[in-house]
């Protein structure tokens, strides 16, 4: 029941920073300056305040997800060093850069590792995440939804 509930609780923060980052003024300043920061900053943007508020927003979305984790877990010290190939592997898979893509690349990677528990010792359910770094990677270098190399 706590997965569930963990579920419900990140898809609508993704939905909330999906419409954070498209409908409101903050949001298209961050994906300005993420894009053009010397344009951004011509057109009266102050890169420095986005910074801050990029930074705010992402430890934010970092403490929610350990609150999750422990939620789900139980916490000690190597709580994240558990997680983190996992995360890892999320993002390189979905492609480095692109919210949608990190979307993709947790469902790729979390499902892919769930499922090698039916054929795999739990021992190995790590090894599914390089696994899935290697494949992906070998077809599309930059990632599922990563942009294209010309």
């Amino acid at each position: 029941m706590q997965q569930v509930e963990n579920l419900l609780i990140a898809l609508s923060v993704v939905a909330a920073l999906f419409a954070f980052l498209a409908f409101t003024r903050a949001g298209k300043a961050m994906r300005a300056v993420a894009d053009n920061p010397v344009l951004a900053g011509i057109k009266g943007i102050n890169a420095e305040n986005i910074g801050r508020l990029v930074s705010f927003v992402g430890m934010g979305l970092a403490g929610l997800g350990g609150m999750l984790l422990g939620l789900d877990t139980s916490i000690d010290p190597l709580t994240g060093f558990r997680a983190i190939l996992s995360i890892f592997a999320a993002a390189v898979v979905g492609g480095l850069g692109s919210i949608p893509g990190a979307v993709v690349g947790a469902l790729t990677v979390g499902i892919g590792e769930e499922l090698s528990l039916l054929v795999l010792s739990p021992n190995y359910r790590s090894a599914v995440g390089f696994l899935a770094i290697l494949l992906v990677l070998t077809i599309r270098p930059r990632g599922i939804l990563g942009q294209r190399a010309y």
